[in-house]
C-alpha cells in the first residue's frame, strides 16, 4: 500500500516538474514611465532649496537654446513645449552634447529642481541615461509674441519670445548687458563675451527681437543667433523738436546746489536736504539722499525751469535715474500748469506722472536706468512745470530710516 502511494507522489511530481520546464520564464513587467508637461514639472517645485524628482516621470519639448554659439556656460540649456520651459543643467562630468532645434526627451527621476539667482532649474541631469533624442531637426514652435512689460512680469521666464516695435537704447556691440526698449519700458539683454557674435556692432534701427526670456536676479534676454533679429526701422522717441533738455555737466564741482541752474529750484518741504551735484568718471548728475541728516522727515523737491508746449502736438520727456542702498526713500515725479514758481509748490495742484524706475539695489548703485516716454499731450497749448519730489527719514538713534540716494540725468523734453 505504501509502495503505491510512493509511486503515486512520484509520478504527480514528474508530471509537474515536466510541466514548469516546458514554460518560458516570466519577464518582470517594465515600469511604466508617465509623460507630464514642463508646466506639471515646474509645479513641483515647492519654493525651498531643492526638490528631487521621485516619481517614474518624462518631459518631451524642444531645445531653444544650447552653448554651441558660446552664449551659454557649457552645462546648460533650455527646453521648451506647448505648455512652459525650463532651463536645463547637464551633469558637470558629461559632455552637453544637445543641440539647438532638436526634440528630446528627458527622463525626470532624480532630477533635482531648485533656483540660481532668481531661475528655476532642472539639475542633475544625465545625457546618458536620461536624455533621449526623438528629432535632430525639428519643427520648432513660434515663438511667443510679447511686450517688454510682459517680459518684466517674469510670467514668461525660460520660453522663446518675439519682441516687437523695440531698439537697443544705446550704440556698440553685443558683449555684455545692454538695453532693449519700446520707449517705455526696457529690459537687459546679455551676451557672454565668449559669444561668437559679442564683437558684432548691434542693430541700430527699431524692429523685432527673438530671444529666450531669462532671469539673473532680475530679467534679462540671453539671444540664440543676431540672424534673429530684424532692427532697420525708424527708432521711437527720437525727437523732431527739442524743447528742453538737461545733462547737468556744467556743474563741474561736487555738492553744487542745482539751483546754481538758471531756472532751476530745489526746496525743502521737510527737513533740509537738497538736490546736489555729484560726479562719477566723467558725468556729472543730480542727487538727494537723507542719509546723515538726523531728520525724522525729508521730503525734498526739485523743479526744472517752466516749458512752453504752446506749439506741442505729441510732447513728451525721458530722463535718466538711478537709485543707492535702497531702503525705503521713494522718488515721485509731477507736472502742474498753476504752479507760479514760489517756494512753496506743495500748495498748489500737481499731478503724478510714472515712469521707469531703476532696479531696487541695497548694497551700492544701480546703472542709470531710462524712464521710457512720457507723454506730456496732456498739457500741450500749455507752460507746464516738471518736478521730482523725494521722500524719506534718517531718525537718530534708531534703525528706522529711508535714507535710498535717488539720482537724476539727462532729461528731454520734445516733440515726437
Amino acid at each position: 500500500m505504501k509502495i503505491r502511494l510512493y509511486t503515486a507522489i512520484l509520478a504527480l511530481s514528474l508530471t509537474l516538474l515536466v510541466a514548469s520546464c516546458d514554460r518560458d520564464p516570466v519577464t518582470p513587467p517594465e515600469p511604466e514611465i508617465e509623460y507630464i508637461t514642463i508646466a506639471d514639472l515646474r509645479d513641483m517645485y515647492t519654493g525651498g532649496t531643492a526638490d528631487t524628482i521621485k516619481g517614474d516621470v518624462y518631459i518631451q519639448g524642444f531645445i531653444t537654446l544650447t552653448p554651441e554659439l558660446g552664449n551659454l556656460p557649457a552645462q546648460i540649456a533650455y527646453i521648451q513645449d506647448s505648455t512652459d520651459a525650463i532651463c536645463l543643467v547637464i551633469n558637470s562630468d558629461e559632455t552637453n552634447t544637445l543641440a539647438m532645434n532638436s526634440e528630446v526627451k528627458i527622463l525626470c527621476y532624480q532630477g533635482i529642481l531648485s533656483k540660481y539667482n532668481g531661475l528655476l532649474q532642472f539639475s542633475n541631469l544625465s545625457i546618458t541615461n536620461q536624455v533621449q533624442t526623438v528629432s535632430l531637426i525639428a519643427e520648432m514652435p513660434e515663438p511667443e509674441t510679447v511686450t517688454i512689460a510682459q517680459l518684466l512680469t517674469g510670467e514668461y521666464e525660460s520660453r522663446y519670445v518675439y519682441v516687437p516695435g523695440v531698439q537697443f537704447s544705446a550704440t556698440g556691440t553685443f558683449s555684455g548687458t545692454k538695453y532693449l526698449t519700446d520707449c517705455m519700458s526696457e529690459v537687459a539683454v546679455y551676451t557672454r563675451s565668449g559669444a561668437t557674435f559679442a564683437s558684432t556692432a548691434m542693430p541700430t534701427g527699431n524692429g523685432s527681437l527673438k530671444g529666450i526670456s531669462s532671469i539673473y536676479n532680475s530679467q534679462q534676454i540671453l539671444l540664440r543667433d543676431p540672424a534673429e533679429l530684424d532692427m532697420t526701422g525708424d527708432r521711437c522717441g527720437e525727437a523732431s523738436s527739442t524743447y528742453y533738455e538737461q545733462d547737468f555737466q556744467t556743474l563741474t564741482t561736487n555738492y553744487t546746489n542745482v539751483s546754481a541752474l538758471p531756472g532751476w529750484l530745489t526746496i525743502s518741504q521737510a527737513g533740509t536736504k537738497t538736490w546736489f551735484s555729484y560726479k562719477v568718471s566723467t558725468n556729472y548728475f543730480i542727487e538727494t539722499t537723507a542719509y546723515n541728516s538726523g531728520q525724522t522727515s525729508v521730503i525734498t523737491w526739485m523743479i526744472a525751469p517752466p516749458v512752453d508746449l504752446t506749439d506741442a502736438v505729441m510732447p513728451f520727456m525721458t530722463f535718466e535715474s538711478a537709485d543707492g542702498y535702497d531702503n525705503g526713500a521713494t522718488l515721485k515725479l509731477y507736472a502742474s500748469t498753476d504752479y507760479d514758481g514760489s517756494a512753496s509748490p506743495w500748495d498748489f495742484t500737481w499731478t503724478e506722472l510714472s515712469f521707469n524706475r531703476p532696479p531696487s539695489t541695497t548694497s551700492g548703485y544701480s546703472a542709470f536706468t531710462s524712464s521710457g516716454l512720457i507723454y506730456l499731450t496732456a498739457y500741450k497749448g500749455q507752460t507746464v512745470y516738471l518736478a521730482w519730489v523725494y521722500t524719506g527719514a534718517d531718525n537718530t538713534g534708531t534703525a528706522d530710516d529711508d535714507t535710498t540716494t535717488w539720482e537724476i540725468d539727462n532729461i528731454v523734453i520734445a516733440e515726437e
